[in-house]
Parts: structure tokens; C-alpha cells; sequence
């Protein structure tokens, strides 16, 4: 099938808040400067703390759990961790949420994962609530770095919360990438569902 390839994001951020002066190296713990060097470092770290995430999952029933789970991810490496981002964001010229909305997205969020957990029984349902949860949280795009990991473990944690396993793995399975990138980038909600049809199995 092939892998598709998406243009990278864009960010306004004129005064340096989240890379080195003259670099987009995002500014960590270690003072790395170097690109590449940073990103295998950010990489090794996020994945060990993933690991234990697995075998421990941080249960989501609000925007504050999102927090905490990016903030175990990527407390090693970045200072805001579990912070809102202070930038705008777009990708692939299509922009995410203004942060100057934030203070309206939270709340819509926040019923929105007590709709899943109140009415989401069925397997049809638990798809249709995953779908709608996982299409806002990529439209709110809430940090500065980490957006996808962060939300492919929410999804695994409601859907666990529900019986089901749902790992959105898009390391190996490119029609999974795709499904999930054309998903989530373009907010297209036939292809979110296509993909847990594929990946939400009963425990």
C-alpha cells in the first residue's frame, strides 16, 4: 500500500518560548542542540514511559487526565510537560485550535468524555464516542509537542475502561498510519471509524 506523507506543522512563535534562538530544536532538560540527537533522545525517553503506561494506564474521564498523561510521557525532556501549548498550531495548512479558544474547548471536552463513559456501551457506540473524542482532541491539538502520542494512549485508556483493547499502532502497519493520518489531519470521522473497526477488540 504505501505510507502517505504529510507536510510538517507550522508555529507562530516569535519570541523563542519552546525552541533555542535561531533553531526549531525544541529547548530540554538536557540542552541538547542538536536536532537529530534531540529527537532520539525525546524518542528513547517517551517510549520507556509509554511501556510503563501500558502495563499501568492513567484512566481518562477528563481534559486534567489528558494532561497528566502528557505530562508522564514527556516530564523527562520538557519543562511544560502536562501544559497547555502557548503557540498556534497548523498542519498541512489546516489549523488547529486558536489557543485564545481553549478556554471553550475544555469544557466541550470534558462533557464530551462524560457523554463516552455515561452512554457508550455497545460496541458501535464505544466506536462512535472514540471516533468523536479522538476528532476534537486532534482539533484542540493541545500541546506543543507529543499531540499523537498523547492521544492514541487516551484512546487506548477509554477503550480499556470499556473492556476493549484499541492500540492504535502506526509504527509497522501502513494502512493503519493512513487510516489514522487522513483521520485525524483532514478531521475525517468515515476514516476514524474504518480505523477502530479494525482495531477496537473485546477483551
Amino acid at each position: 500500500m504505501g505510507r502517505k506523507s504529510y507536510e510538517g506543522y507550522d508555529y507562530i512563535d516569535p519570541n523563542n518560548i519552546y525552541t533555542y534562538k535561531d533553531s526549531s530544536v525544541l529547548i530540554n532538560k538536557f540542552n541538547e542542540l542538536d536536532g537529530q540527537k534531540a529527537s532520539e533522545l525525546e524518542y528513547r525517553m517517551v517510549a520507556s514511559q509509554s511501556l510503563k503506561l501500558f502495563a499501568t494506564p492513567i484512566e481518562v474521564r477528563g481534559v486534567d487526565d489528558i494532561l497528566k498523561i502528557h505530562r508522564f510521557l514527556f516530564e523527562g525532556i520538557y519543562h511544560w510537560a502536562g501544559e497547555f501549548r502557548k503557540v498556534n498550531i497548523s498542519k498541512s495548512g489546516n489549523a488547529f485550535l486558536p489557543i485564545q479558544s481553549f478556554h471553550t474547548a475544555i469544557p466541550y471536552l470534558d462533557r464530551l468524555i462524560a457523554d463516552f463513559h455515561h452512554n457508550s456501551h455497545k460496541r458501535d457506540e464505544i466506536m462512535t464516542g472514540l471516533v468523536d473524542i479522538l476528532d476534537d482532541l486532534n482539533y484542540f491539538h493541545p500541546f506543543r509537542e507529543g499531540n499523537g502520542r498523547t492521544q492514541r494512549e487516551v484512546i487506548r485508556s477509554l477503550a480499556l475502561m470499556k473492556g476493549y483493547e484499541c492500540e492504535i499502532s502506526i509504527g509497522n502497519d501502513d494502512e493503519i498510519y493512513n487510516l489514522y493520518m487522513d483521520g485525524t489531519v483532514y478531521g475525517d470521522k468515515v476514516k476514524l471509524t474504518e480505523l477502530f473497526e479494525k482495531i477496537l477488540v473485546k477483551l
